[in-house]
């Protein structure tokens, strides 16, 4: 009897599907090189590219006043409640390549940066919209 009872209760529940979270829309925070020092806002805008891909706007300041922007695909993981981001982008003859490492949630999103000639980190959080 105590069987039945646990088979019915297991069939009546619906199982639940633990995909990571959809990190598209808006976010906000702030960068720091870990180089230099140098710091300042970040906004990033996040765009879902079919199952394992996001195409990610990133714009902000350096020193201040110089603005930034630049776009890059960035490579997702699921793991849990957890996305494990990764990508890579040109950024000029100046800047060069830089490399990009992330973990996010459904409301963080924290990144390695590294190039030849610096090195830092992306801390966001999920835009009130």
């Amino acid at each position: 009897m105590i069987r039945s009872m646990i088979l019915a209760t297991m069939l009546l529940v619906p199982l639940t599907n633990c995909n990571a979270a959809d990190l598209s829309g808006s976010w906000c925070g702030s960068w720091e090189s870990s180089c230099t020092g140098h710091h300042g806002p970040l906004r990033a805008c996040f765009s879902k590219c079919g199952d394992s891909q996001y195409f990610v706007t990133f714009s902000g300041r350096f020193f201040k006043i110089m603005p930034f922007r630049y776009s890059v695909t960035l490579d997702a993981v699921d793991e849990g409640d957890t996305v494990k981001l990764s990508g890579s982008s040109f950024l000029g003859r100046l800047f060069g390549t830089f490399t990009y490492q992330a973990d996010a949630t459904s409301s963080e999103f924290n990144a390695a940066y590294s190039s030849c000639k610096d090195q830092g980190c992306f801390r966001l959080h999920k835009c009130c919209e």
